[in-house]
């Protein structure tokens, strides 16, 4: 074979392969594919306090809001907070379910609120019927699960509609609603001025707001994705280089979803070049292209 045919037939047989088989071997490929699927959450002192509240605001029937940056992690908070009280057998719930977290989807009108509900207490009928079914089937599951705290997530999704609607939820059933949500819901949704917003303003009067982390706390989660994901042969020690420490908590904002991100990145990075310095200064040339979170945009001055 001519070198010239050599060369076309080599780049036919390249077409024909994945290009991650050609820049790694199938061992590590496939340790590549398994932290790049790494999904967890670490809780911290801020989630505990975070429940002390929302417990505050169950015991008392209180609505009221939490809001956070993007990516801060406040949504697996609100979950886990939902764990602590209430088991799932198969799809179902099991009763009482004093804790009900439902998250909202873009276009948050009250037929998405009432199907989210009945689709989180696993109902058979979540997504059957017109709004009037829909929501007299929430409320008779909310009554019958026992339901003492309902946590919205993605409430920067829900229309004014669906705010009537969990505004009557607390007023006919007195179960208290809890918004979850970004700093956007806390500054903009509820503070318009126009008439309609008035009533919801004043049903959501108490706040939270949920914090981001801290250095210590980045130390604590970055130590927990290691020993997760990590064998203890190739674990990073990234808590180990303080400039290291430093560069995570200015490139990840102190919000934990682009700190594992982060980790995710170095991680493969060290895989593929195992010989690679980990150091702030090789970081910032690694990745220097990649945008700080805009942990404050929006927020009222």
């Amino acid at each position: 074979m001519s070198e010239t045919n050599l060369v076309h037939a080599n780049l036919e047989f390249q077409q024909h392969q994945p290009a991650e088989e050609l820049r790694r071997s199938p061992k590590v490929q496939a340790e590549v594919e398994r932290i790049g699927k790494a999904n967890t959450y670490f809780p911290l002192d801020r989630d505990t306090e975070l429940f002390d509240w929302l417990d505050d605001q169950r015991d008392a029937k209180l609505c009221g809001y939490v809001t956070s940056a993007t990516g801060s992690g406040l949504l697996k908070a609100s979950q886990l907070y939902r764990t602590q009280y209430v088991k799932r057998r198969g799809t179902l719930l099991e009763i009482p379910a004093t804790v009900i977290y439902a998250e909202i989807e873009q276009h948050g009108g009250p037929t998405d609120l009432y199907c989210s509900i009945l689709e989180e207490i696993g109902h058979p009928l979540a997504n059957v019927g017109a709004l009037r079914d829909l929501r007299s089937r929430a409320w008779g599951t909310l009554k019958g699960y026992g339901v003492k705290i309902l946590i919205v997530g993605n409430a920067d999704y829900l229309t004014l509609e669906a705010f009537n609607e969990l505004i009557d939820v607390f007023t006919k059933l007195r179960i208290p609603v809890i918004l979850v949500g970004t700093y956007y819901l806390g500054d903009n949704i509820l503070e318009r001025k126009s008439l309609p917003y008035v009533r919801v303003h004043d049903s959501f009067l108490e706040s939270y707001e949920f914090p981001n982390l801290a250095e210590e706390d980045i130390i604590e989660v970055v130590d927990d994705w290691e020993r997760k994901f990590l064998p203890e042969n190739r674990r990073l020690n990234l808590t180990q280089i303080q400039s290291v420490v430093s560069y995570l908590r200015l490139k990840s904002g102190g919000l934990i979803e682009p700190l594992y991100d982060l980790l995710r990145k170095i991680a493969i990075l060290k895989l593929d070049q195992p010989a690679f310095e980990l150091s702030q200064a090789n970081l910032t040339r690694k990745f220097g292209r990649r945008k700080e979170p805009k942990v404050k945009f929006n927020r009222k001055a």
